[in-house]
């Protein structure tokens, strides 16, 4: 049995990990439908930028782990 229904794939796009004036580490992150910016959001803040890169990390891991699970 089928179920009739739209596929929207959201891709996470302009990515930066920034330092700010306070000296901690910033990553600015925002998803987009079809081209266009659906969503936009900022993540920190971080000590280093190492750990800056480690919630990047998470970021893209945590979809593809729900995609294998749902398996």
């Amino acid at each position: 049995m089928a179920t009739a229904g739209t596929i929207v794939f959201e891709g996470k796009i302009a990515v930066e990990i920034i330092l700010a004036e306070d000296g901690r580490y910033y990553v600015d992150t925002a998803s987009s439908v079809d081209g266009e910016i659906v969503r936009e959001w900022t993540e920190g803040p971080f000590e280093t930028e190492a750990k800056a890169r480690e919630c990047l990390e998470w970021q893209y891991a945590i979809p593809s782990l729900q995609k294998t699970a749902k398996r």
